[in-house]
């Protein structure tokens, strides 16, 4: 009997100092790690601008694998159920 793929799965969500946490269930499958990234921002409550008021850019970091997402890779191509997940601010130096 084959097993049905799921089509969404929960994950651990936290901010880079571990200090704001959320449990995201039912995230698509098919959506990207970008669009995952930006409908978590809001529900951390993580800041859109830095200090100066330019925007910033955020990134997921797979801790399973010790690497960071790209935005256009599919949640179900790169995440497994219960993964944890850290939303970091990018960082450009310059």
């Amino acid at each position: 009997m084959e097993q049905a793929t799921a089509t969404t799965f929960g994950l651990h969500i936290s901010d880079v100092t571990g200090q704001r946490t959320f449990r995201a269930t039912s995230v698509p499958t098919h959506s990207t790690v970008g669009e995952l990234v930006q409908g978590l921002l809001a529900k951390l409550g993580l800041a859109s601008t830095d200090a100066q008021g330019v925007p910033l850019a955020y990134r997921a970091r797979l801790n399973r694998e010790a690497r960071h997402l790209h935005g256009s890779e599919l949640v179900g191509d790169a995440l497994v159920n219960d993964d944890r997940i850290t939303l970091q601010p990018s960082i450009d130096a310059g």
